[in-house]
């Protein structure tokens, strides 16, 4: 058996030029010891159908239902399936976005060196809808500047994470109650359980900016939804009254226009 496997969601808005970029980075990894599992989450794009069928089969996994549920009920599935079957590794990947080849390489290592780690991400470089670079996000290296920085936002690029088997041990799967913001949850579970986080301070990923990136993060539902995560979060964690002032201040700038947020994701980070 391969020592990582791949989680994957794919869903109708995926189009087969993304698709196949995505899945051929992992093809391209250094790195070969690895199965991918994809989730064809509801009825998706005919080209993207016709692609994934003629795939060779030895190490990828397809999974289809017709009713769309959503990513972390798709990743949840997934994880039913690898988890009992013993992989000492489970990689993130989205269907959009694009690893670089030596990224699972580096990942193992680094995983292998440091064996109380639970979850390592890496450093992005964001890209738009036509691959042009937009923005170097970087992010918290040890454990302790994840926890500190997770007090105002994300402390990992979620498609970037390789997860250790211990982490579902200790955190359990992907919350399916949040209107958005599984991967929040789930940061704040790890954390909740004394799960270790980390960061390849490298640039191993490409993370693709679709041309609705910021409209369909604004308005009151998505800042409610925000503010009332962040603040179940704060008291899971035991952050204080700072905290909820920085989930008030993120949830505002979700009622701003795109160009304002376009600026404050372009500066303000």
């Amino acid at each position: 058996m391969n020592q990582i496997a791949v989680i994957l969601s794919i869903y109708r808005k995926d189009n087969l030029s993304c698709v196949k970029e995505s899945l051929d980075s992992l093809f391209t990894q250094t790195f070969s010891s690895t199965d991918i599992f994809l989730q064809l989450d509801g009825c998706i794009d005919n080209e993207v159908k016709g692609y994934l069928s003629n795939l060779p089969k030895t190490n990828i996994f397809i999974f289809e239902r017709t009713q769309n549920k959503g990513l972390a009920c798709s990743l949840n599935d997934l994880l039913r399936i690898v988890l009992p079957k013993g992989y000492q590794y489970v990689a993130r990947m989205d269907a959009d976005d694009i690893s670089m080849p030596e990224r699972f390489e580096k990942q193992i290592a680094y995983m292998e060196a440091h064996p109380n780690v639970d979850c390592l991400g890496t450093w992005a470089i964001e890209i738009n809808g036509d691959g042009n670079e937009y923005f170097r996000k970087q992010m918290p290296i040890t454990h302790e500047e994840c926890l500190d920085f997770f007090r105002v936002r994300d402390c990992m690029i979620h498609p970037t994470v390789m997860f250790r088997r211990s982490y579902f041990e200790k955190a359990g799967l992907y919350p399916e109650d949040t209107y958005f913001g599984e991967d929040t949850m789930m940061w704040a579970k790890g954390f909740k359980a004394g799960c270790k986080f980390a960061n390849l301070p490298e640039y191993l990923f490409k993370f693709r900016l679709d041309p609705d990136f910021f409209q369909r993060r604004r308005g009151w539902k998505h800042a409610k939804s925000i503010f009332t995560l962040r603040r179940q979060i704060n008291e899971m964690l035991g952050f204080g009254l700072k905290e909820d002032g920085y989930a008030l201040m993120y949830a505002i700038a979700k009622l701003m226009p795109t160009r304002i947020l376009d600026f404050i994701y372009r500066k303000v980070r």
